[in-house]
């Protein structure tokens, strides 16, 4: 399989979506989305101030990629390449090939489609590139409309319920793990998604 690592990192196309790795010249699109409270008040990271707050999550996810511990993209629409959410493939344990992913979409491009592709984008990444046999989902448990989401989703199984599993503001939350293994992975039940290296992607390890 690809290493995860370039100096670019890959780009993931659908019909809707791209994921690509977010640059400076994002924050301050990431700035007007990370600001709004309702939106981070489900997430791990605290509701961004200023612009450098933003500058600092985008330098953050360069550095995990680069050290092979994440890929943590934004998604932008392809027809307008406005920034309306980002996802993740983190926790990655290559030893069993699993990872978890997370996603969020800015409180005004909800209900619009981009989770579902962004998910679909990440998936065919995940197992086609990276090789990946499991991937997790984990959603705090009074996300209702999260949870709803996802279960709607092919192929994912609700798994259980992980107490006290999320950290946000200093509170523990329960989780809801959700589970999507390649056997039950039907590509043709998701958005068709592309993944494109970048042309400097060469094995870094």
């Amino acid at each position: 399989h690809q290493p995860m690592t370039s100096g670019t990192g890959p780009l993931i196309t659908t019909d809707l979506v791209e994921l690509r790795l977010l640059t400076p010249r994002s924050a301050q699109q990431l700035l007007r989305l990370a600001s709004d409270a309702e939106l981070t008040r489900y997430l791990q990271w605290p509701t961004h101030q200023t612009i450098d707050d933003s500058l600092a999550f985008i330098s953050d996810a360069r550095r995990l990629w680069e050290q092979e511990l994440a890929f943590l993209p934004g998604i932008f629409d392809r027809t307008t390449e406005q920034l309306v959410g980002s996802i993740g493939l983190s926790a990655i344990d290559v030893a069993n090939r699993r990872a978890e992913v997370g996603t969020w979409i800015g409180s005004e491009f909800k209900r619009a489609g981009y989770n579902r592709q962004a998910k679909a984008a990440m998936l065919t990444y995940a197992f086609r590139e990276v090789g990946l046999e499991r991937i997790e989902f984990i959603v705090r448990s009074d996300n209702e409309h999260s949870i709803a989401s996802i279960s709607a989703m092919p192929g994912i199984v609700h798994e259980g319920r992980l107490r006290n599993r999320l950290i946000t503001a200093d509170t523990a939350h329960d989780g809801d793990l959700f589970a999507l293994i390649r056997s039950d992975w039907d590509p043709a039940a998701w958005p068709d998604a592309v993944v494109t290296h970048a042309p400097s992607w060469r094995d870094a390890r």
